[in-house]
């Protein structure tokens, strides 16, 4: 039988090197697909659960936690994804950091082969950017603050600028490409250092893409204009309060997104990758071969300016 090669969090920040069976095609469940990996980009909603401060399930399933992954399937019971179709897929259970990867049909896309690995792999991030702009409506010509500017924030600040909104954005660690991703100003602070005064006036919507906390919300809600949006895309801490009186005094309207229906918002990012793979390649600021995989881990959490996204390539 083949066997394949993975990597198993056994406990905080320690990876193991296992070898496994690859899924033969009775194993697979129907509508899904074995894929082979091509590359995993590491998120920054894994980093909690790959240094135990917001999870504690070790030893973890192997491959565990990545969801970001492109690459070529090679047994199949759906008809989307066939046999040597390139796709991009969100791993099953998140266990993207293995060479081999099951995926449903309704989290995964086919992908171009003029895409690189990489960057394909994008389109899983940019869904959940694309399903959260839409929940605000027409942008167009309305003040946006972002908080948080890691590479969420700039696939964010990108998409909001294309669709004609005035992008600001804050993040502790400075980013000289601000203009290039859509920011028409960046301020290198932590969001709690900003008043109104230094925006001039309240922005119309502030997209708070920290998480992991309360404070970046507290400071959305503090910052947005009065009768304006708050929208929450960064993974929130379980138990994490908000200033609920402030926002209800303020009449703020707060929105949250994750999760999208991923065949149709997966289906609209990959449109956008492949018109714009060039330019979004510069997202990719860091690749690491496979056997390297835990060190994409230690250089995604070490945020210094430069360094975006971290890709595990095959």
């Amino acid at each position: 039988m083949a066997t394949y090669r993975a990597h198993r969090l056994t406990g905080p920040r320690t990876f193991e090197a296992v070898t496994l069976d690859v899924p033969s095609p009775q194993d697979l469940e129907a509508g899904h697909a074995v894929v082979r990996l091509e590359a995993g980009v590491v998120c920054g909603s894994d980093i909690p659960r790959w240094d135990g401060s917001e999870w504690s399930g070790f030893p973890a399933a192997p491959g565990f936690p990545l969801h970001e992954a492109v690459g070529r399937v090679v047994h199949s019971r759906s008809d989307r994804l066939p046999v040597g179709s390139r796709i991009v897929g969100i791993p099953q259970q998140d266990r993207g950091v293995q060479e081999v990867f099951v995926a449903s049909d309704e989290a995964a896309v086919t992908v171009r082969d003029d895409v690189p690995p990489a960057v394909a792999a994008i389109v899983q991030p940019l869904s959940t950017v694309v399903y959260a702009v839409e929940r605000l409506g027409d942008v167009s010509g309305r003040s946006v603050l972002i908080i948080g500017f890691g590479a969420l924030g700039h696939l964010t600040a990108w998409l909001l600028r294309l669709r004609g909104a005035e992008v600001t954005t804050v993040d502790p660690v400075p980013e000289p490409e601000a203009a290039t991703w859509g920011s028409e100003r960046h301020f290198a602070v932590a969001a709690a250092g900003l008043s109104a005064a230094d925006l001039d006036r309240g922005p119309d919507i502030v997209v708070e893409i920290v998480g992991h906390g309360q404070d970046a919300v507290a400071d959305a809600i503090r910052l947005v204009r009065p009768r304006g949006t708050v929208l929450v895309m960064g993974v929130p801490r379980p138990g994490a309060a908000l200033p609920l009186e402030e926002a209800f005094r303020r009449n703020v309207a707060l929105v949250s997104s994750v999760g999208p229906p991923w065949r149709e918002y997966l289906t609209k990012a990959r449109a956008l990758v492949e018109l714009h793979t060039d330019f979004l390649a510069r997202l990719i600021t860091h690749t690491v071969p496979f056997t390297a995989a835990p060190e994409a881990y230690e250089l995604y959490a070490r945020r210094v300016p430069g360094r975006l996204k971290v890709a595990v390539v095959a």
